[in-house]
């Protein structure tokens, strides 16, 4: 949320509201191209996981986007290799991430 108002958005936290949004960050008007971003933050605490995201969940962000004309992003924040990871991705990007990894662990 303090990143995201750093570059100049207005970010409106609705954590534990249990809506699709958990930060809605509405893009300044000195920044032409930017789309209002919906985020649903996960977390997890289990060693080299990614946070749990249904596929229900995914494809609801998905057409909220496409409806709404907003940019959806995941904000994870997991332990890999022992250290902390926070990141914003995409859900695409989310499920390549688990994809790789569930390929990573079959093959060990």
């Amino acid at each position: 949320m303090k990143e995201l108002e750093k570059r100049g958005f207005y970010v409106v936290r609705s954590a534990g509201s249990h809506r699709l949004c958990d930060l809605i960050a509405i893009p300044n008007k000195s920044m032409l191209d930017n789309k209002p971003l919906c985020i649903q933050c996960k977390k997890t605490t289990k060693p080299n996981q990614l946070p749990k995201i249904s596929r229900k969940e995914l494809e609801m962000l998905k057409k909220l986007e496409k409806e709404y004309n907003v940019k959806v992003l995941l904000g994870l924040r997991y332990r890999f290799k022992g250290r902390w990871i926070t990141e914003l991705i995409t859900p695409d990007e989310y499920l390549a991430k688990k994809s790789k990894l569930k390929n990573k662990k079959d093959k060990n």
